[in-house]
């Protein structure tokens, strides 16, 4: 499984602007075959935090998901939106075999 983390600081400013394009980056990318779970949260304690959490099936489905148009319109309007530069961490997570029972 890979995990996507994200980091960013939006401006009260772009807030709306922000909201309109990461609603749409979610539901699509949601309805993606190899995407296992996608949520977007403000930190309660630093409002104008938001974090990005992913789960994909493999690297192919990542692959996939970054290639595709709306993903990338996302990227390009993200850039124009916060203050500071974003953060943006990709890990493969190793599952362990589930315990059987004795």
């Amino acid at each position: 499984m890979i995990v996507i983390t994200g980091r960013m600081n939006i401006p009260d400013a772009n807030r709306k602007d922000f909201f309109d394009i990461s609603t749409r980056q979610v539901r699509l990318s949601r309805e993606e075959a190899g995407c296992l779970s996608y949520w977007l949260f403000e930190d309660a304690m630093a409002p104008g935090t938001f974090f990005f959490y992913e789960e994909w099936k493999d690297r192919d489905a990542v692959d996939f998901h970054f290639k595709q148009d709306y993903c990338l319109d996302f990227v390009k309007r993200l850039r124009k939106l916060t203050s500071g530069e974003a953060d943006m961490k990709i890990r493969t997570i190793a599952e362990k075999p589930a315990k059987s029972g004795s």
